[in-house]
C-alpha cells in the first residue's frame, strides 16, 4: 500500500473511455467512476488510445485524476509485433500488436512515480505488461470476456471480418491485408488457441480476474482450478435510458445498435438484413453506430433501412423504435445494447447468445427466438399488439434497473478486496 491515507490505482486501457460510445467504454468510464467513489481510489489511466481518439485530456471526467499515453506505433514496430512477436512467436496477436518498448519504460516511470496500491490491466491485449509488476503491487486482470470464446462462436457462424477489428483503422496497409478476410479463418483458429493459452496463464499471474458473466466466470475457475475470476457486470445508467420511455414512436419502426466495423456487429446486421427484414415487408430498421463506408454503399438505396451512424443522444434514438430487434450472431459476455434497450422500455428481440449472462425472463421481460421465422414472428407480435409490447418493454426496464444499475455493480469490486 502506499504510504499516504489516499489509495491510488493505475488503470491501463487499450482506449480512452470516453466518449462512451461503445460497449466496452461504457464499463471502463464506469468502473473508474464506481472505483474512485465507492472505493476512494485517486485513478490515473495509462492508455493506449484509439487510432482516431485524441491524445488530451479533453474532456476527462472528474473521477480521474490523470490521465498518461502510451508510445504511438511506428510501422516497423507493427510489422516486427507481427511477424516475430506472433506469427513466429507464438504469442497472440491481440497481445503482439500491443508490445511497445517505449510503452514499458513510460509505464516503468509512471509506476515508480505513483506507487499504486491496485494495477488494473484492460483485456487480454495489455496482460503482458502486468507481469512487470507481481510482488511490488495487487494486479487485476479486466478481461471483459473470454476472447478464446468468442473466436469458437465466430468460427462456427462462418462469419468473416479482419481479426484487428476496430484497431484496423491504425495499421499499416500490408498488415491490415494480411490480416483480413483471405486469411481470416486460419487466422482465427490459431489465435482461439493462443488466446485459450494467454487467458490461463495471465489469469493464473494475477491477483484477481475481472469477467461480466458468471457463466464465463465459472468456466475460467474451472480451468484454473482456483475461484480467482469474479463477476463485475457491465451496466446501465438507469436515468438516462429510462427518459426513452413514453417518447412518441415511428410507426413500424425497429431499431439495431452496433459499431459496424466490429465483425460481429456486422454479421449481426447481415443477419437481420438478409433473413429477418424480407419477412417484414411493411417495417423500417434504423441502425445505431459508426458505419464504415463500404456498410454505407452496401445499403445504399434499400428504402427499408437508415444508417444514422453515430447519434448525439442514444436514449432518444431508442425511444424513437417500438421494437429492439438484435439478434447476436456470435459473441460472449452481457450485451450494452440490450441492456440498454430494455433500460429504455423496449421489447427486446434476441437470440440465446443476445440474451445470455442477463437472466430476464422469457417471454416477460425479453424475447426469445432463435430462426429469422421465429424473430420476425416476435417483430411483428410488438407491432400488432402494442399493449403486450409496453407490458413487456415495462418489465424489462423494471428488470434492468433491478439487477444493473451501476451502483448495484460496483458492489461487485468488493469482491477482490480492494
Amino acid at each position: 500500500m502506499s504510504d499516504s491515507a489516499t489509495k491510488r490505482l493505475i488503470f491501463v486501457t487499450s482506449r480512452l473511455p470516453w466518449p462512451t460510445n461503445s460497449g466496452r467504454k461504457v464499463s471502463l468510464y464506469h468502473y473508474c467512476r464506481g472505483l474512485h467513489e465507492r472505493y476512494g481510489y485517486e485513478i490515473t489511466l495509462f492508455v493506449f488510445p484509439e487510432h482516431d481518439q485524441p491524445r488530451n485530456e479533453q474532456d476527462k471526467p472528474d473521477f480521474i485524476s490523470r490521465v498518461a499515453f502510451a508510445a504511438p506505433f511506428s510501422r516497423a514496430e507493427q510489422a516486427g509485433n507481427l511477424l516475430i512477436k506472433s506469427l513466429f512467436g507464438g504469442r497472440p496477436l491481440q497481445a503482439a500488436l500491443f508490445e511497445s518498448r517505449k510503452s514499458k519504460r513510460l509505464l516503468d516511470r509512471l509506476v515508480a512515480e505513483i506507487k499504486p496500491d491496485v494495477m488494473i490491466f484492460d483485456m487480454i491485449r495489455l496482460a503482458p505488461y502486468m507481469k512487470r509488476y507481481q510482488g511490488k503491487t495487487r494486479l487485476v486482470l479486466d478481461l471483459d470476456d473470454l476472447l478464446s470464446v468468442r473466436y469458437r462462436r465466430q468460427l462456427q457462424a462462418s462469419a468473416e471480418g479482419s481479426i484487428a477489428g476496430r484497431y484496423e483503422g491504425a495499421l499499416h496497409p500490408l498488415t491490415r491485408r494480411m490480416l483480413g478476410a483471405k486469411f481470416s479463418r486460419f487466422i482465427l483458429k490459431t489465435e482461439a488457441r493462443r488466446v485459450k493459452r494467454a487467458e490461463i496463464k495471465f489469469s493464473k499471474k494475477a491477483d484477481g480476474v475481472i469477467l461480466v458473466s458468471e457463466g464465463e466466470v465459472a468456466h475460467l475457475n474451472a480451468l484454473l482450478g482456483e475461484s480467482k475470476a469474479i463477476t463485475v457486470p457491465t451496466g446501465v445508467d438507469i436515468a438516462a435510458f429510462s427518459a426513452a420511455r413514453g417518447m412518441a414512436k415511428i410507426p413500424n419502426t425497429v431499431g439495431f445498435v452496433g459499431n459496424l466495423s466490429v465483425p460481429a456487429n456486422v454479421a449481426s446486421l447481415t443477419h437481420i438484413t438478409e433473413h429477418v427484414l424480407p419477412l417484414l415487408a411493411d417495417v423500417s430498421l434504423e441502425v445505431v453506430g459508426p458505419t464504415p463506408e463500404e456498410i454505407r454503399e452496401k445499403y445504399k438505396g434499400n428504402p427499408q433501412i437508415s444508417l444514422l451512424g453515430e447519434v448525439d443522444n442514444l436514449p432518444e434514438a431508442l425511444g424513437r423504435w417500438q421494437v429492439f430487434l438484435a439478434p447476436i450472431t456470435f459473441g460472449t459476455g452481457l450485451k450494452t445494447k440490450i441492456l440498454e434497450a430494455m433500460a429504455a422500455g423496449l421489447p427486446v428481440v434476441t437470440n440465446a447468445v443476445g440474451a445470455e449472462g442477463i437472466g430476464a425472463g422469457t417471454g416477460s421481460e425479453i424475447l426469445l427466438a432463435e430462426s429469422a421465422e421465429a424473430q420476425a414472428a416476435a417483430v411483428k407480435e410488438c407491432l400488432e399488439s402494442p399493449e403486450k409490447a409496453t407490458e413487456i418493454g415495462n418489465a424489462a426496464a423494471a428488470f434492468a434497473a433491478a439487477h444493473f444499475a451501476w451502483e448495484k455493480c460496483f458492489a461487485a469490486f468488493e469482491a477482490l478486496d480492494l
